[in-house]
């Protein structure tokens, strides 16, 4: 990195939007007690990332929580959340680090060390962390909190899923400049050893697992060489065997979620998507049609359809929320760059 210019100008290369203005402020709220965790990026570079709590029941949000009990913030880019046990681990990107909380947001302690840290997944006493820039999967220790090891890569790995005693790993190539063909790999946890690799579509961005537990890729593809894909693995054979090409290079979906309830993966493409994961005429639909909203992550808990809603990336940002019918039940103010809600 030869200047901060260099390396924000990288950064919205990668991400196409200008998260690192700022910074801006954020208002204390009362403690709250919802029982679901909204993450909160913040700018790019100012340290302003925080944690929402929203209780479902009443529709209420607590914003800048985790300052609200600690007395200091996160860090700078909140990327996840995982709970492990009675613990959240929130992945912290640009501080290249983990905080370690107990349930009420307690801070425990801190896993330095990290790149730029992305997702995490458990097995047994130990942690693995994928990361933009290392080419390789992060090793923890959970007992010490410390990387002990690091599984090589070909490059930014992503999303990361651990199935039946097997970690699946999402390699989306260089993070800045990647038009090539991509990888899932398949990671024995305890050896760490890559004990297979499968090609997929160029970016896979995010995954799922189905009711059927087959694994499912989104891929967002690369103009002029590749439209995006929805890619179905079987992990028996652990081969493709179903592929839906996305009509237009202008296509981007991203941030695939499914509920397992009524069979169904919503994404995003600009606007929200839907489709039933049954692959006679599979075909993706409209969910709900964007106004004036920059949707910009997606979940899907107890039926309920939570879309955030990033604006600017600059002001105060929104949460959606719908039924599987896709209408609007509310719309509730978090903070900076909502990025997820779990």
């Amino acid at each position: 990195m030869k200047s901060i210019h260099i390396y924000i100008g990288l950064v919205l290369l990668l991400f196409g939007c200008k998260k690192e203005v700022g910074p801006q402020s954020i208002n204390l709220d009362e403690k709250g007690i919802g029982k679901l965790i909204v993450i909160n990026e913040g700018n790019f570079g100012f340290g302003n990332a925080s944690v929402s709590l929203y209780d479902p029941n009443t529709g209420e949000i607590a914003n800048n929580q985790y300052k609200k009990v600690n007395g200091i913030g996160i860090g700078d880019v909140l990327q996840s959340v995982k709970r492990h046990g009675n613990k959240f681990y929130f992945v912290v990107n640009n501080s290249g680090k983990v905080v370690v909380t107990d349930t009420n947001l307690n801070l425990i302690t801190e896993i330095t060390g990290f790149n730029s840290p992305r997702y995490m997944e458990f097995f047994g006493d130990k942690a693995f962390v994928t990361d933009l820039k290392q080419k390789a999967v992060y090793v923890v220790d959970l007992v010490s909190n410390q990387i002990i090891n690091q599984i090589p890569t070909q490059g930014w790995t992503e999303h990361i899923i651990m199935h039946n005693n097997k970690l699946y790993v999402m390699d989306r190539g260089d993070y800045l400049t990647n038009s090539t063909q991509n990888f899932l790999y398949i990671i024995n946890p305890t050896t760490l050893i890559k004990e297979d690799s499968i090609q997929v579509g160029i970016n896979p961005n995010s995954m799922v697992l189905d009711i059927n537990l087959k694994l499912w890729i989104l891929t967002s593809g690369y103009s002029g060489i590749e439209n995006g894909r929805f890619q179905r693995i079987d992990l028996d054979s652990n081969k493709i065997d179903f592929t839906y090409i996305f009509n237009s290079s202008t296509d981007k979906p991203s941030r695939l979620t499914y509920d397992f309830d009524i069979k169904k993966f919503y994404f995003l493409n600009s606007s929200i998507y839907t489709v039933n994961n049954d692959v006679s005429g599979f075909i993706p639909s409209v969910f709900y049609q964007k106004n004036n909203e920059n949707f910009y992550g997606l979940n899907v808990i107890e039926g309920i359809i939570y879309a955030t809603n990033a604006k600017n990336y600059n002001q105060i940002g929104n949460i959606n929320m719908f039924n599987s019918l896709g209408e609007e039940l509310n719309i509730t103010t978090s903070s900076i760059i909502p990025q997820s809600v779990n």
